[in-house]
């Protein structure tokens, strides 16, 4: 079997475990219909949760340094915020999901003054996105009724709602370094896009740089811990139940059984955050 067959049966694999985990949680969990917020933003969340992780897992073009991190550092919003939210659900839920359908208003009202300067096919394009934009608002909430709030949809920042979860130590840990990939900071940006010049007469320009970074089957470790992560905590405080996803072990054993040590790279680590010392490039290569 070549590599790229092992690889492809490994993320048909991982896909067919997350569907089946997520599935198994949201049908044992039963919603309250006096709050069916509750439901609707706990099973959603664990859904994108899901989500995130196919996604990473079916582009192995994508482990690595450049794009893992964006993916990963989508996760660990998403494990704070259900964190956040399990504290209270019920008033929590609700704020979530009345901002949501805040900002899409906002973005509908955008949309409709779009219109004043659109003609032709153009507009009538735009005339069925602001129908279908108005009509999910309206299922929901009558769009004239919604609030709109451009501020944080818990009032709180991310590390805030990290720290009265108690999970402050994977905010720091996780999802700082991360964020330094998602916003293009220096930090990231210094390393992956940037390197000190090779002539002593130019020592003190950085030139631009785009850094060849191999994938690195490993990153899929962090993938398959954050899911855990959010999947155990439904399982403690939506189901009531002791936790019982084990994403991370199982697809550590898959990793070893279906893919050849060579193609493992097993003197690889993927690690949470970012390398704080990047190999020397062999070659610059300009962007």
């Amino acid at each position: 079997m070549t590599h790229e067959e092992q690889i492809r049966e490994l993320i048909d694999a991982i896909e067919v475990r997350v569907r089946q985990e997520l599935r198994a949680r949201c049908e044992a969990y039963k919603p309250d219909f006096r709050a069916p917020e509750v439901f609707n933003v706990l099973t959603a969340l664990i859904a994108r949760q899901a989500t995130l992780a196919i996604e990473l897992a079916s582009a192995p073009q994508m482990w690595n340094g450049h794009s893992a991190p964006l993916f990963l550092r989508a996760m660990t919003d998403v494990h704070i915020t259900l964190s956040w939210i399990l504290l209270d659900p019920t008033t929590r839920a609700r704020q979530y999901i009345d901002h949501g359908l805040g900002q899409a208003v906002l973005d509908l009202e955008h949309r409709k003054k779009e219109m004043e300067h659109v003609t032709g096919d153009s507009r009538e394009k735009l005339e069925k996105i602001i129908a279908a934009e108005e009509s999910w608002i309206n299922a929901q909430k009558w769009s004239f009724l919604v609030g709109v709030n451009v501020g944080s949809w818990s009032g709180k920042t991310t590390r805030q709602m990290a720290e009265e979860a108690g999970i402050l130590d994977f905010y720091n840990y996780v999802y700082t370094p991360f964020s330094q990939c998602a916003h293009s900071t220096w930090y990231h940006v210094g390393r992956y896009n940037s390197w000190p010049s090779e002539s002593p007469l130019t020592r003190q320009l950085w030139m631009p740089f785009i850094r060849d970074a191999s994938s690195d089957i490993w990153n899929l470790n962090l993938l398959a811990k954050y899911l855990d992560k959010s999947f155990n905590l439904f399982d403690e405080k939506a189901l009531q139940r002791e936790p019982s996803s084990e994403t991370q072990e199982w697809l550590y054993d898959e990793i070893h059984s279906r893919v050849s040590s060579n193609d493992r790279g097993e003197n690889a680590s993927a690690v949470e955050g970012e390398r704080l010392t990047p190999e020397t490039p062999p070659e610059s290569r300009a962007g």
